[in-house]
């Protein structure tokens, strides 16, 4: 396996620059037949890199410990799931997986332009191909994960007792790798538009998909990563700020606004240049955020250059930007549009504001990353930056771009009758001054409280009546049902609709984010078997130890009874598991969860007896609401996904002759 898997590799790696070479030579030369070798080079270099992954997990499966990686990230006793998982637990194989997603991304591109084909298209191909160069040189070389042994271990250590503790780790990572590589698309079509000339072709058109796709991926990866944390790690929470969290945040960031503003440019024609620089930024932050989790550098800054990885890493985000944002500079006067803004007070003001705003929060958080890794490249002494200069500098722009996502949806793109724009406000206003009022009689006095989950009643009612204005004006127009109407509404403008739905999703979650971070109640008790404390209105009980026998680990399991109102409520039952691999224990919380707020439970310790046990308990209101918001902001997002249906022409109906009545003007 490990001989194939290194043939399959380099073959990829001579088709991949094929490809890149053949189709700058065929549009430079104007031969259609070498752009053509190029676009399907594409699907040969799937099938080979495929091959190389098959042969990985043959070896996998099979208990090969003679590869590196194998003995390092498997063993006889893990468990086929997680051995499956071990494919994406370390560098090298997480790196090949990169590839095979890579791979399939272009050759789905090479798929969907098999005919029509825009003059940029062979510029655009060359790009994803270089890109594949340089992924595969990390797999061939540094970071290959075919590496032999001289002396085969008879067993392996397993994968991180981290990373086989949940079963989310199945789909977090890959849905990561979908949209981080997705946003690869829409970046060599920049690519192949600046390169080319060709900045009238409407190269935001054509990848628009192909971006909002990648969104979606991005979104449901950093949900799930969200979930994993509250659901692993047992602290209570779900996002700490991060530096692996961050850099899956900030191409998200720059993607959403690319998304508004190129509304703008496929109307007005506008921003082409700031359009650009968004896709250009999300992209080289797609490579920062890989560089800083594959290239060692989390670990210590002088860490990364104890392999080519890192390096290498670092080199292709430098000529990313070079020539990203050189290329835009030096087309800036191609790039300049006549059209402006008609009003100060629009929908298209709105997604500017917008925009001004995800950009301000994305260099703050880019900047709260990468300090502590300047000042101990500077200074040689670690710093960290925490959750309060997260909280500070980015919760009020967070609370801004609330309001304008509320307020967008009640703006016209032109002049608007007199007085509309104030009659669409009135019920959100009210709706907003009703729930603020009553959240503050009910004894919510946080002034940021009530200013969040106003103005995520704000969204709510305003995006909600967008939706039901049009299915309204859907039914008027079509007379049919409410359901057919939604159908209709969706099929007639997908994005518009599917836009909508995404804000509900997001002040759904934003009003969870609130809850949990404003009203969550913490304990840590040391509890002797049969002893109870009171807390957030339970009855917690421990009861005893149970040490389960599992293949790979020992369980410690602490068996709490729960009781509210004197009434029995169930179990809670967190556990410690001890891995061989590892010599402290990882803990795995027990989440009672609820729509009104969730009881949550880690053990962090026992004494040797399991006599008494030393526990955490945390009560978390709205939690649950925040994976239903994230779930209604991915359905938004592949709601427009939705290609709008072309309309047909008018029929043309021939005049049929007949006799004219006398007097009558024929």
């Amino acid at each position: 396996m490990g001989v194939l898997g290194r043939f399959a590799l380099v073959l990829a790696l001579l088709l991949a620059a094929y490809g890149a070479v053949a189709a700058v030579l065929g549009a430079r030369w104007n031969r259609p037949a070498l752009v053509e070798s190029a676009r399907t080079t594409a699907f040969s270099s799937l099938a080979v890199i495929g091959a190389a992954y098959g042969a990985l997990l043959a070896a996998v499966m099979a208990n090969d410990f003679s590869l590196r990686y194998v003995a390092e990230n498997s063993s006889r006793a893990t468990p086929t799931f997680f051995k499956v998982l071990s494919l994406w637990s370390a560098d090298e194989g997480s790196l090949l997986l990169w590839n095979l997603i890579l791979a399939a991304f272009v050759a789905a591109v090479a798929f969907r332009f098999r005919r029509d084909r825009p003059a940029s298209f062979p510029y655009a191909l060359a790009t994803l191909h270089v890109v594949q160069v340089f992924y595969l040189v990390l797999v061939v070389g540094p970071a290959s994960p075919f590496t032999q042994l001289a002396s085969p271990p008879t067993d392996g250590r397993g994968p991180l007792p981290l990373l086989q503790n949940h079963p989310l780790m199945a789909a977090h990572p890959p849905m990561l790798y979908l949209g981080f590589i997705g946003f690869t698309i829409p970046f060599a079509f920049a690519m192949g538009a600046l390169i080319s000339g060709r900045l009238s072709e409407p190269w935001v058109a054509l990848t628009r998909r192909w971006t909002l796709a990648a969104w979606v991926f991005l979104s449901a990866g950093l949900v799930l990563g969200a979930l994993w944390s509250y659901g692993v790690l047992g602290w209570g929470g779900y996002w700490a700020w991060d530096p692996v969290e961050n850099v899956a945040l900030l191409p998200w960031l720059a993607a959403t606004a690319f998304l508004h503003s190129s509304v703008l440019e496929e109307r007005r024609g506008m921003f082409r240049t700031w359009n650009l620089s968004l896709v250009v930024g999300a992209f080289a932050l797609t490579t920062f955020g890989t560089f800083l989790t594959r290239g060692s550098v989390l670990l210590s800054v002088h860490a990364f250059a104890a392999s080519l990885v890192g390096p290498l890493y670092l080199g292709f985000l430098v000529l990313v930007m070079l020539v990203g944002f050189g290329l835009i500079a030096a087309r800036a006067v191609q790039l300049r549009a006549p059209a402006r803004l008609e009003r100060a007070v629009s929908r298209g003001s709105a997604f500017v504001a917008q925009n001004v705003l995800l950009v301000a929060i994305t260099l703050i958080v880019l900047l709260g990353t990468i300090f502590p890794l300047a000042m101990e490249a500077i200074t040689g002494s670690r710093v960290s930056v925490g959750g309060p200069y997260f909280d500070q500098t980015t919760v009020p722009l967070f609370l801004l771009l609330l309001f304008l996502m509320g307020v967008g949806p009640l703006l016209s793109w032109r002049r608007a009758a007199p007085g509309e724009a104030a009659r669409r406000l009135t019920v959100p206003a009210g709706a907003t001054a009703a729930v603020t009022v009553l959240l503050a009689v009910a004894g919510v006095h946080g002034f940021g409280a009530l200013l969040a989950f106003g103005l995520a009643t704000f969204v709510l009612t305003a995006n909600g009546a967008g939706l039901i204005r049009r299915i309204g004006a859907t039914r008027r127009t079509r007379s049919l049902g409410t359901f057919r109407a939604v159908g209709s509404t969706w099929s007639e403008d997908p994005r518009r609709f599917g836009g909508l739905v995404v804000h509900l999703g997001i002040a759904i979650a934003a009003i969870a984010i609130t809850a949990s971070a404003c009203f969550t109640q913490q304990t840590e008790v040391t509890l002797a078997r049969g002893e109870a404390t009171s807390f957030a209105g339970y009855r917690l009980r421990y009861q005893e130890r149970r040490v389960l026998q599992q293949p790979q680990r020992e369980v410690l399991v602490a068996d709490v009874a729960v009781t509210r109102g004197g009434a029995p409520a169930g179990t809670v039952d967190p556990s410690l598991n001890v891995y061989p691999s590892s010599t402290d224990p990882i803990g795995t919380p027990s989440i009672r969860y609820g729509v009104r707020a969730d009881l949550y439970a880690s053990v962090l310790g026992f004494s040797a007896d399991g006599s008494t046990a030393t526990l955490r308990f945390y009560h978390t209101p709205g939690v649950s609401w925040l994976w239903m918001g994230g779930a209604i902001v991915i359905l938004g997002g592949v709601l427009a996904l939705r290609p709008r249906p072309r309309r047909s022409p008018p029929a043309v109906v021939a005049p049929v002759d007949r006799p004219v009545a006398e007097g009558v003007p024929a």
